[in-house]
């Protein structure tokens, strides 16, 4: 299948949910990379076995019009046993009848892989293909980790028909975009002559896991999306024909809290973060606690009349946004804006985003 775009996201039922409802004609240009999230207290075996087997029954009843997925456990401790069983080969036996294409990396333990090994040769793992997962300290001399690519992942390469590699500059606001598409496009040269590769994919983001590193609360600010820059040098130099990903409105390092309910409305603000023209635009209120939930609308009534919000028909995230700033409907909460504005996000990154990015 011809991809577009791979959007990462972190496996919570929002964000399922917005892939569920996206336009059929947006989702069939997209492969969702998805990682199981941490948890800021620790991650504990017996809490995530069964979180897994509740996450395989959502995939199988929301997301069945996807043809493939990604799915990875970067987030989490390597060493996480559950049921006597690795972390990942649990996780591929949960989702065995669903088209999961494993990732592995040379930064994976021997248990990680072995994972995928097994799975693969006992029917476990249906893809053809198999996922090369590397960050920043992985892929900026190729020469120097050919070496533990061939002894770690040649005998998994050797079991899949392709292999898709996958840039994932994670939080890359800092980065200079230039020098990693260089180094990205001397990788991917290198790595296309080793072996055979279906696709390569150049993800990012410039969003940090706490929108207090961007702006403060009741102010606006305008980022730039180095991701974007990254992706569209490695496009000039022209190594690959590459696909671009990136992690939508969520922090690559985001970790889910462990917050009571009763302080949840004192340390948490309002907030909407809006992708357009290679910009996020966030807007920040304040805290939950003493401004309320009323302040979401104030938020969207400044974001819908800004010259570049795309309108109430644009996609089903953009009509959200605009009901709200027309006060209507229920009121919103931290949760209940995660889908719509990935949906925005995603709807625009198809339609209109990347024809301009590539232009």
């Amino acid at each position: 299948m011809e991809v577009k775009y791979v959007p990462f996201l972190k496996s919570k039922a929002n964000e399922i949910h917005a892939l569920a409802g996206l336009d059929e004609s947006i989702a069939e240009n997209l492969v969702p990379f998805f990682d199981y999230p941490k948890k800021q207290s620790g991650d504990k075996a017996e809490d995530i076995g069964p979180a897994i087997i509740r996450l395989a029954k959502k995939f199988k009843k929301h997301l069945g019009g996807f043809e493939e997925f990604y799915f990875d456990v970067y987030d989490l401790s390597d060493g996480l046993e559950i049921e006597g069983d690795h972390l990942y080969s649990f996780l591929l036996g949960a989702f065995s009848d669903l088209p999961l294409v494993p990732v592995v990396s040379i930064d994976r333990s021997d248990d990680h892989l072995n994972s995928v090994i097994k799975g693969k040769e006992k029917g476990v793992v249906s893809s053809n293909y198999v996922a090369f997962r590397v960050t920043p300290e992985d892929f900026q001399n190729f020469d120097a980790v050919i070496d533990d690519i061939e002894d770690m992942l040649n005998p998994i390469f050797s079991l899949f028909e392709m292999v898709d590699l996958i840039f994932d500059c994670r939080i890359c606001s800092n980065l200079d975009s230039q020098k990693l598409s260089k180094q990205i496009d001397v990788f991917t040269k290198g790595f296309v002559s080793s072996y055979p590769v279906r696709r390569v994919v150049v993800s990012g983001s410039s969003i940090p896991a706490s929108v207090a590193e961007v702006l403060s609360s009741n102010s606006e600010k305008y980022v730039e999306r180095v991701e974007v820059d990254i992706f569209s040098a490695a496009v000039s130099l022209g190594a690959a024909q590459y696909v671009f990903g990136d992690y939508t409105t969520i922090s690559p390092d985001y970790s889910d809290a462990d917050i009571p309910g009763d302080q949840m409305q004192g340390r948490i603000t309002a907030k909407f973060i809006y992708s357009f023209e290679g910009q996020h635009y966030f807007i920040r209120g304040g805290s939950l606690k003493t401004k309320g939930r009323d302040q979401y609308y104030d938020l969207a009534e400044v974001l819908c009349s800004k010259d570049f919000f795309r309108g109430p028909e644009y996609s089903t995230g953009d009509a959200y946004f605009y009901e709200k700033s027309c006060r209507e409907g229920d009121k919103c909460w931290v949760t209940t804006v995660i889908k719509p504005s990935i949906d925005a996000h995603i709807s625009y990154t198809v339609k209109d985003f990347l024809a301009d990015c590539l232009l």
